[in-house]
């Protein structure tokens, strides 16, 4: 889906965004969807030809025992990476299934009772030919309307003074209420690098500072851990929950970050923030608030719903959904949503204009129990 305007990383630009789409249907009529960024990579592939032929006829209400026979039937390959991709769509469409099934919200059936969440809203990618102070008014204009933590995004910043000087400036304009995350999105590769840049950082006073190395360079936010006081956060894009729970064992992060588009679907992700819950680490989900919010109604321990304003041209993934968390936001905060499932349905006819490649397995459909 093309951005109306690029992103600046360190390390490229971007012009569009490619995502995942994964529908299953029952023979019962029922469906379910799965939704995430793919970068490219032949996710919808690996559902097709890999996952499809495996679970087709199988219950769709028993999503434990489809994640066991997926990964029993795989067991010969990686079961992380593309497939770990493939693995998540398929049972967060099958999870938002079975709420439909039990005419439930899935944040019920995971055993929540909150009725609202503060939303942890990520406004700070910079727009065209937008001034210093501009910037800095923009952000603080929407810690006004109530928003508890606001997410920078750092991976396009060459001089990190830069940033700093808005920093500065969106303090000194909302506030020491509001919260500010700092997301480096793995830019920096140089564990002293990261220090000087965070240790600048300091009398901003931020809540944390997100995904400071590449995925490759994570025993790296050991040592940077050391050098700062400054919480730090990890956690985007992992598909091995153990590599999570390896940053919890070893005090690496204060904050775990989790998607479960990629760590195996809802219930491997449930099972990570328990793990971080018996630690005391807290836990923050990364975007897709469609999905994530089920898990911050469902418990304390993730108490933010982030999302990205739909009416900016940062991640467009909303135009494919019927609704958004995002439009029922009022004052910063999110209530949980009462329809079942996901709460939102796939707009096809947006699915099929972007669509880029087709792919349906054949064969019985799924069942779902009587």
């Amino acid at each position: 889906m093309p951005l109306d305007v690029p992103v600046r990383f360190k390390w490229g630009t971007i012009t569009h965004r490619d995502y995942a789409v994964v529908r299953i249907q029952t023979g019962d009529g029922l469906e379910g969807h799965g939704l995430a960024i793919s970068r490219g990579a032949p996710i919808d592939v690996a559902v097709r030809d890999m996952i499809a032929p495996l679970i087709i006829g199988m219950e769709a209400e028993d999503v434990g025992a489809v994640q066991t026979e997926i990964l029993r039937r795989t067991a010969s390959g990686d079961r992380h990476g593309i497939l770990a991709n493939a693995r998540s769509l398929v049972d967060i469409a099958l999870w938002d299934i079975r709420g439909r099934a039990m005419e439930s919200p899935i944040w019920r059936l995971l055993g929540g009772n909150r009725h609202d969440a503060g939303v942890l809203l990520v406004e700070g990618y910079e727009l065209p030919n937008e001034s210093d102070e501009e910037f800095a008014g923009r952000l603080a204009k929407r810690a006004a309307e109530g928003y508890p933590v606001l997410k920078l995004e750092a991976a396009g910043y060459d001089d990190y003074r830069a940033l700093r000087r808005r920093l500065e400036l969106i303090r000194q304009l909302a506030g020491p209420e509001v919260q500010l995350v700092v997301d480096v999105n793995g830019a920096w590769t140089s564990v002293r690098e990261a220090a000087e840049a965070i240790n600048t950082f300091a009398t901003v006073d931020l809540a944390w500072v997100e995904d400071p190395f590449p995925r490759h360079q994570l025993h790296d936010i050991g040592k940077l851990r050391g050098l700062v006081q400054t919480p730090l956060a990890a956690g985007d894009d992992i598909t091995d929950p153990r590599a999570l729970c390896r940053l919890i064992q070893e005090e690496m992060v204060d904050v775990l970050r989790v998607d479960a588009t990629t760590l195996g679907g809802i219930g491997p992700t449930a099972d990570v923030i328990g793990f971080a819950r018996q630690h005391g680490v807290a836990v923050s989900g990364h975007a897709y608030p469609s999905v994530h919010q089920h898990f911050t109604f469902a418990w304390p321990d993730m108490p933010w719903v982030e999302a990205f304003p739909d009416e900016l041209p940062f991640e467009p993934s909303h135009k494919l959904l019927t609704h958004s968390p995002y439009s029922s936001i009022v004052n910063g905060r999110l209530s949980a949503p009462e329809a079942p499932g996901l709460g939102t349905e796939l707009r096809m006819d947006a699915v099929e204009r972007f669509s880029t490649r087709h792919g349906a397995a054949g064969g019985d459909i799924m069942r779902v129990q009587p």
